[in-house]
């Protein structure tokens, strides 16, 4: 009898520890494989997949960026195990129909509220104590294009950011939108070459989409603000492709030409 006893506890504690382990590895887990991009699917049980909610994760410098339908927002985060906290979240201010801007608002709310995550497999649930109020997932939604044409809206947006300085660029086609005003306020407008939206769009098409969201930047003097904080993100047709963030004059090799090639329109464009 005191035998079976024995053997039943050493079962129990054998159990026990596994537990723990098994709970310690998928917190882990959870916390290595946040990092990245996720298309949101589901707000507080409405599918809002139409209008483009997208979050990205930065781990290295435990920024977050994206964009909630209308305008961009970014801020930082902290998570302990399946635990996490946004910091202040700022977003730009141009406005939109009134539904988009009901859904923004809605989402905004809702990251504010937020503690703790959950990652199964590819869908990722953003949780306020045990109530899901948003979900997502690591799969772009199917692209009703596969090509970048003219006609099929393409365009590249590049930001670059310090305590005091703030450089915002987007081409789209022939055009050149480009600003220093982090609410977005007073934009500059202006038309470039030809040739030189021909050549841009040449390394666009070349660019791996869906790997933008996992490039590792090769440098991180950002985080200690020892460079500005840049990512470069590329709209083809209704979807959005957006990098973490590197370090401004560093960029991962593999956008290292499209980088360059932004950079260089617009320092020859606003000579002219």
């Amino acid at each position: 009898m005191k035998f079976l006893l024995s053997l039943f506890t050493l079962l129990i504690t054998i159990s026990s520890c596994k537990s723990s382990t098994d709970v310690v590895e998928n917190s882990k887990n959870m916390q290595e494989t946040l990092s990245g991009t996720y298309y949101i699917t589901q707000l507080e049980g409405t599918n809002v997949i139409s209008n483009k909610l997208v979050i990205t994760f930065d781990e290295t410098s435990n920024n977050v960026n994206g964009t909630a339908g209308c305008n961009s927002f970014f801020g930082s985060y902290s998570t302990e195990n399946n635990t996490i906290t946004f910091g202040d979240i700022a977003a730009s201010k141009r406005l939109c129909p009134k539904d988009i801007m009901t859904i923004e608002k809605q989402f905004l709310k809702s990251l504010s509220l937020i503690n703790s995550f959950s990652i199964d497999t590819n869908v990722i649930s953003f949780l306020q104590n045990d109530k899901i109020l948003i979900s997502g997932t690591r799969i772009a939604p199917i692209k009703k294009k596969s090509i970048t044409n003219d006609t099929y809206k393409t365009a590249v947006k590049y930001q670059a950011s310090t305590r005091g300085s703030f450089d915002f660029i987007l081409i789209a086609k022939q055009k050149m939108s480009i600003s220093e005003d982090q609410s977005l306020q007073n934009i500059k407008n202006y038309t470039i070459d030809t040739t030189e939206w021909e050549e841009l769009k040449r390394l666009i098409d070349a660019a791996d989409l869906e790997g933008l969201s996992e490039l590792i930047p090769p440098s991180h003097n950002h985080q200690h603000d020892g460079a500005a904080h840049a990512t470069l993100s590329l709209q083809i047709g209704d979807l959005e492709y957006m990098t973490p963030t590197f370090d401004h004059g560093n960029p991962p090799k593999a956008i290292e030409a499209l980088v360059n090639k932004v950079l260089s329109i617009k320092e020859n464009t606003i000579k002219q």
